[in-house]
């Protein structure tokens, strides 16, 4: 069976959660750009852009605009908050 919606978004969460943690070690362009590429396939699920989606967005934004690894925790905190949201959303289904 194909994964639905919510997997699917636990996935990508998964994966940037992966990506964010290797940008807390240090900067690098290939996860930079693959957390911006989550994101943006996140903004397709989140589209009423809870407070936790915007405030990844712009630290993830931040991240790439100024190459400082010292936003990763910042949008792996909010990643992480999604995902809870995700989590309790599909538990209720």
């Amino acid at each position: 069976m194909a994964p639905g919606p919510y997997e699917r978004v636990l996935e990508t969460l998964e994966d940037l959660d992966a990506r964010l943690a290797g940008l807390e070690v240090g900067y690098n362009e290939t996860n930079a750009s693959a957390a911006r590429e989550h994101v943006a396939e996140l903004g397709d699920f989140f589209e009423n852009d809870p407070d936790d989606f915007v405030a990844l967005r712009e630290a993830v934004e931040r991240l790439v605009e100024t190459e400082d690894s010292t936003h990763a925790a910042t949008a792996k905190e909010h990643a992480d908050a999604l995902r809870d949201r995700v989590e309790a959303q599909l538990d209720e289904e």
